[in-house]
Formats: structure tokens, sequence, C-alpha cells
């Protein structure tokens, strides 16, 4: 980090969370409607908000980068569960169907597994550009030069408008009083 720059690093980890549970919400309810399953009713979209929140709090806090596909992976089956086992009653087969289609479950956890990937491109592109936002907005700190350690003398030698001899004038050429 620059000396003169006194901005802190940008917390990423809330953005990691919510990324991830919005993306997992959208990616179960997606799948769940295009295999010709019903949108989520009330309860069933509670239960996936609750599942989809928890998995991205635990995201949120989580300090591995390898941490955020495996819950993404993981997740998958939770949202179906939520989806298609608890919210319909009398409909527990649709729980059963996630673990029995391996195309099924194998395309879900391809899908979780690059939305993790984008997320953690997503991160590491916030935390480069607030980095370089913070260091283009913060006012530089001032340079402390302690007293009595000066470079050169403190003063010319001689009367007010003529050049002194030696080193310690300005490296201007002379001007006629």
């Amino acid at each position: 980090m620059n000396a003169g720059c006194n901005a802190r690093r940008a917390d990423s980890k809330p953005l990691r969370g919510t990324l991830a549970a919005v993306a997992m919400a959208a990616l179960a309810v997606a799948a769940h409607g295009i295999a010709s399953g019903a949108y989520p009713d009330s309860a069933g979209l509670t239960l996936l908000l609750v599942a989809t929140a928890a998995i991205g709090a635990i995201a949120a806090v989580s300090h591995s980068r390898f941490a955020l596909p495996a819950l993404m992976a993981l997740g998958q089956p939770v949202c179906h569960v939520a989806l298609s086992g608890l919210a319909h009653a009398g409909h527990a087969s649709g729980a059963r169907d996630f673990v029995g289609d391996g195309l099924m479950a194998a395309a879900h956890a391809v899908a979780a597994i690059l939305f993790a990937v984008l997320i953690l491109v997503a991160e590491r592109l916030y935390r480069l550009v607030s980095q370089a936002v913070r260091a283009a907005l913060t006012r530089p700190a001032a340079l402390l030069v302690p007293r009595g350690t000066s470079r050169w003398a403190t003063g010319m030698v001689g009367a007010p408008g003529r050049m002194a001899a030696g080193g310690n004038g300005s490296r201007a050429p002379p001007v006629a009083a």
C-alpha cells in the first residue's frame, strides 16, 4: 500500500455473500422452472430465501476462496429440496430426483461452480477498483520533516537582493538589481 495514501483495503466479503445468495436463488429457480417444475409458491420461496441467505452468510464470513465453490455446489441440493421436496405437500419425490438424476446434479454442480468463479472474479475486480478510487480520492498525507535536520543552510548570506557566494543560492541566473 502506498505510504502517502491512508485508504484502508475494501472489505469485499459482504459482496461475496450477497452475490452467492442471489446467484444461488436465481440458479435454483431458473433450473426448477426449466425442468418443467412449477415456480415456487410463497412457502417454497420463503424456504429458498432462508436457505440461500444462510449459505450466503457463511460465504461472507469464510476466509477461504475454496469455500465459496463448495458452498455453492452444496447449496444446490438444499435449494432443490426447498423448491420441490418441502414446498409442495405430497411431492416428496422431487427431493430424491436431484440425487437420482445424475445429469441434473452435474448441471447444477457445474453451474454453481461457474457462478462461484464469476463471483470471485467480481470480488477481485471490486477490490482493485475500490482501491484505485480510494487512492485517487484520498488526500496525500503531509510529509513530516523534523526541524533541525535540513539538508541545506537555512538562509542566504549577504544583503537582500544580492546573490550569495557559494552553493546556497538559487539555480537561476542572477538578476541585476
